[in-house]
């Protein structure tokens, strides 16, 4: 072990008052921050399932794993360091990528571009793979016997992971602010108040977030290394606080109808509905023509529509035909024009979950078609 390793293994040497007391407090703000949150999350969410709600909890909990278990090891409470870095490993992965999961899973609300987005889950994965699990390797190499192998290859891989995770967040928050500023630029003026103002927020939130991970980087590269990992904890705490606010904002002002069933207000208790095809064709009937127009509604989340029914989750289909008439002689063709409205208007695909159509009957000169008759 080395003369003052600044906690990298085994526990902090030579440590002052005013050190300590940091560290304390920066792990105080994370447990504050945390409790804060969790009672938030139960007293929001009405149904409790979903990515978002899950990564939300995950990364919550790991702030408070890895802050303890630090804790715990520089100020060797617990006296097994393979204990202590056991925590610490768990908590740092909930922790990081947990809040990565948590801004991937409400991109799809500003990003519409779907490629992109998986792409994001990608780097996710991927970045685990290459910055988790080496740094695992490292952590407990670095407080075994073998502690002289290991420390100086662990200080350097701190620095490449800070700095992966960081350039991470960076992207994902980057592509919050570059395209929720898409949103905001065509027609200003016919855009509601609320609206503007929370996009504005969720700009000015990951602009936030993107200056906090540089004072982390700050502090990593300063080789202040016990004083970066209680920072880190409670600037965590304070990112995935302010991210929580500000994305169940996103979330009220998109409406159930573009978010997911994670969604916490959300009561369809169905994925998106895509509005498929809109087929235009004229049909002849005797010396006049009727303009026929079908639009099927699916449940697949991919667009565009293929076509086929059977493979795109179709979940209502309906006809409507528009013909010209004269507007005399209405109560004699009132009977006949009601029965095709009916056939018409209130047509639903027998794979909708079961249910089929209810006929409702239209006045002759109604445009209603009742897409919403099944709960839709």
């Amino acid at each position: 072990m080395s003369q003052n390793n600044n906690g990298i293994t085994g526990g902090l040497e030579n440590t002052t008052l005013p050190v300590a007391m940091t560290l304390s407090a920066f792990t105080a703000i994370a447990w504050y921050n945390v409790i804060d949150l969790n009672v938030v999350i139960w007293m929001t969410f009405k149904r409790r399932h979903g990515l978002y709600f899950y990564s939300l909890l995950t990364s919550s909990w790991g702030i408070f794993v890895y802050a303890l278990a630090f804790l715990m090891k520089f100020f060797q409470v617990w006296k097994n360091d393979y204990v202590s870095c056991a925590f610490i490993t768990i908590g740092w992965y909930a922790m990081v990528t947990g809040q990565s999961l948590v801004l991937y899973s409400r991109l799809h609300l500003v990003v519409r571009d779907k490629r992109k987005v998986r792409w994001v889950l990608y780097m996710i994965i991927a970045d685990v793979f290459l910055f988790h699990f080496p740094t695992t390797v490292m952590t407990f190499g670095a407080n075994s016997p073998a502690a002289d192998i290991f420390s100086y290859p662990y200080s350097l891989m701190e620095k490449i992971q800070v700095t992966a995770f960081c350039i991470q967040e960076f992207i994902i928050s980057g592509l919050y602010v570059y395209y929720t500023r898409q949103i905001l630029k065509p027609g200003e003026s016919f855009q509601r108040k609320r609206t503007r103002t929370v996009m504005l927020h969720l700009i000015y939130v990951n602009i936030l977030v993107i200056l906090m991970d540089i004072t982390l980087l700050c502090t990593e590269y300063a080789n202040l290394y016990e004083i970066q990992i209680t920072f880190k904890g409670a600037l965590y705490s304070i990112k995935l606080r302010l991210e929580f606010a500000i994305l169940n904002d996103l979330m009220s002002i998109a409406g159930p109808a573009n978010t997911s069933h994670e969604s916490p207000y959300s009561h369809s208790g169905r994925g998106d509905i895509t509005l498929g095809t809109l087929n235009n064709r004229i049909q002849a009937q005797g010396n006049e023509e009727a303009r026929n127009y079908s639009c099927t509604a699916s449940g697949q989340n991919a667009p565009p529509f293929s076509g086929k029914e059977g493979n795109n989750c179709v979940v209502m289909k309906t006809e409507v035909f528009v013909k010209n008439e004269e507007r005399g002689g209405i109560e004699s063709e009132s009977e006949d024009t009601i029965s095709r409205a009916k056939a018409a208007g209130s047509r639903t695909h027998p794979g909708a979950n079961g249910r089929g159509g209810q006929h409702k009957a239209h006045s002759p000169n109604s445009s209603e078609v009742e897409f919403a008759e099944q709960g839709y």
